[in-house]
């Protein structure tokens, strides 16, 4: 066992590491937020950065995330306050509520609902890491789930030190739980008991009260050797993420309208384990829920088999264990898009700015001469366009005109071709090789005028014969793009 002072001295190069790193990425003065529970390991672990103040230039903070799940949550609040008040260190909490209905196993939703609000003050507060003060008792608790889950190489890893991802910062996982204990009891520190931590319905605390404690009498090695096997699978999961790096270069992965999309036919090439390594990558570098074994294998077997020309749906999923993404197969690629939000319902009327916002969309309006919509047919001056061009000030259309901005109906038409019979909007989105599942946020453009409604285009694609802008003449080309939220 460590002495107190040796685990303190123990944080000082970790720490120094960190902030080195940092300060070589220009940040003037690195900033860390401490997941403070209340419980003794995070109690301990903010003291001993706490010490580490006087030696290291750095800035310290502390969140407390309030489950409500306890009916001494409200307690320990007022105890994580009470400690940081007591240090003179900025505190921060967020009360969270589970959504029960989602699927997911209490420990799960509250983990994800607490790094999620974790993450949210991160960001506002301007930190470059999330401590936590997980040890190597953890480590070891971790590592068996994962492996009685039947995980694999990246799950057995269990835990890394400091995930550059995630940017998440674990300084005492090779420290003992025994150390931190009397390092806290050495200092005479005040923390909470949480009474779930004996529920043995929990499958951790299982591990941690029944099966570990016989492990460790036989194998009083077992929690280092747990550990170490944990550094040899993260090691060669760096091996697999560079190889599927690699691969993804060989498919021409490019961006793509709200995702992006890969190339089949190299993807086929590589054969079943390197295809699943590669799309297991994918998938996370999207920061999607992991699909199981079971259900990537069965997505493998339908991408080995479509066809070319045929169109594939398959449903990914965020951490919240709702679909938030999709697996579409279409015209020989692989995409993988987020879907945006709807367009709205109501129609949008242009009141001739650049930019106007409908519902969660920014639309942009760009003149260019030869395209869009030509602005002489909407009864839009030479002087007006001037105004524009240099000031920015509305275009105003004729007094018995508007330019409406709405949603597909079914039946629809357009003639984009003079010498071409009128198409439906089908057959367009075939010919323009705009996938099914974007089609449903393709916006049309309509003019209302005393004579009636008319469909003039389909944005940003496509503008009927009859409203084309000249070669010489100014046009209005249309932009739709998601506002996106975090």
């Amino acid at each position: 066992m460590k002495n107190n002072s040796s685990l303190q001295i123990a944080l000082l190069d970790p720490l120094q590491r960190f902030c080195a790193i940092q300060l070589a990425h220009g940040t003037v003065r690195p900033h860390v937020l401490v997941a403070l529970s209340g419980g003794v390991d995070s109690v301990a672990l903010l003291h001993a950065l706490h010490a580490c103040l006087s030696a290291v230039d750095f800035k310290l903070s502390a969140m407390h995330v309030h489950h409500g799940l306890s009916p001494n949550a409200d307690d320990w609040l007022q105890q994580c306050q009470a400690i940081c008040h007591q240090l003179a260190i900025p505190f921060y909490y967020e009360r969270v509520t589970l959504e029960m209905s989602e699927g997911l196993g209490v420990e799960a939703l509250a983990r994800a609902a607490r790094y999620q609000a974790l993450e949210q003050t991160r960001l506002a507060i301007g930190a470059h890491a999330i401590v936590t003060a997980h040890h190597v008792q953890d480590q070891a608790e971790t590592l068996l789930l994962q492996l009685l889950r039947g995980a694999g190489v990246k799950g057995l890893s269990a835990m890394a030190e400091w995930d550059a991802n995630t940017l998440r910062w674990r300084p005492w996982l090779k420290v003992a739980k025994a150390d931190i204990v009397a390092l806290a009891a050495a200092h005479q520190l005040q923390w909470v008991e949480d009474e779930s931590n004996t529920n043995m319905r929990y499958d951790r605390n299982f591990l941690r009260h029944a099966v570990l404690p016989q492990i460790r009498q036989r194998y009083p090695q077992a929690d280092i050797s747990f550990a170490r096997t944990a550094q040899h699978l993260a090691d060669a999961q760096t091996l697999l993420d560079v190889m599927a790096q690699q691969d993804l270069l060989s498919c021409a992965l490019e961006p793509t309208w709200c995702g992006q999309s890969l190339h089949m036919q190299p993807l086929l090439a590589l054969g079943d384990i390197r295809a699943k390594n590669l799309l297991r990558c994918w998938i996370a570098q999207q920061c999607l829920l992991m699909p199981s074994t079971l259900q990537l294998q069965d997505y493998w077997q339908q991408l080995l088999t479509v066809k070319s020309d045929r169109y594939l749906h398959l449903p990914l999923y965020a951490s919240s264990g709702k679909a938030s993404a999709f697996l579409h197969h279409y015209q020989g690629r692989l995409y993988c898009i987020t879907p945006p939000p709807p367009l709205p319902d109501a129609p949008m009327t242009w009141h001739g700015e650049a930019t106007q916002t409908w519902g969660r969309w920014q639309v942009q309006f760009r003149l260019v001469k030869g395209q869009g919509i030509s602005l002489q047919l909407l009864g839009i001056s030479p002087a007006a366009i001037t105004l524009f061009k240099r000031y920015q000030q509305p275009l105003q259309m004729s007094a018995c005109m508007q330019l409406q901005l709405h949603q597909r109906v079914g039946g629809e038409g357009l003639q984009p071709d003079a010498k071409r019979p009128s198409r439906s909007l089908k057959t367009i989105f075939q010919m323009l090789a705009i996938p099914p599942w974007q089609r449903a946020y393709q916006a049309l453009v309509s003019v209302q005028h005393p004579s009636g409604a008319h469909l003039i285009g389909l944005i940003p694609n496509t503008v009927d014969c009859h409203w084309q802008a000249g070669r010489n003449a100014y046009g209005i080309v249309i932009d739709c793009t998601p506002i996106l939220t975090s």
